[in-house]
């Protein structure tokens, strides 16, 4: 088992090999939240400044530790975001999408994984695809 560190750089990791296509929204919950993860990284930081600002101009000192808490909170989700993210990329294939990953390798003519593939090795796996093979690969 990773430690919390580790699983949240594979998060990271995860979040850049996972190719953003629309063919695949249907399909995989990471084509929504790897956009939100990188909006959020630019947004949150902003809004905590403006929104401590707010409060230390017009707020009442009673209210600061709410503040302080709904900031905290903010800060924190995409730190949950990239721990699911890389729960996910450890997580064995099913194996309908592990046949699936397997096809895809053997239409590039590339190894696959040893062992029982994992959402890592998928998302490597689709990157390449998307680079080198046309559409199709992804209905056939």
């Amino acid at each position: 088992m990773a430690s919390f560190g580790r699983t949240l750089e594979l998060g990271a990791d995860y979040s850049v090999a996972w190719p953003l296509q629309p063919e695949l929204s249907v399909m995989f919950p990471e084509q929504k939240l790897i956009p939100l993860l990188n909006i959020s990284k630019k947004i949150i930081p902003a809004l905590i400044v403006v929104g401590t600002c707010l409060q230390l101009q017009w707020g009442n000192p009673s209210h600061w530790p709410t503040l302080f808490t709904s900031f905290l909170f903010a800060v924190s989700l995409p730190v949950q975001g990239y721990f699911w993210l890389g729960k996910r990329a450890e997580t064995a294939l099913p194996p309908s999408l592990s046949r699936w990953y397997r096809e895809i390798n053997s239409k590039m003519n590339c190894s696959t994984a040893a062992g029982r593939p994992n959402y890592f090795d998928l998302a490597k796996t689709l990157r390449k695809a998307f680079e080198q093979l046309d559409r199709t690969f992804i209905f056939n």
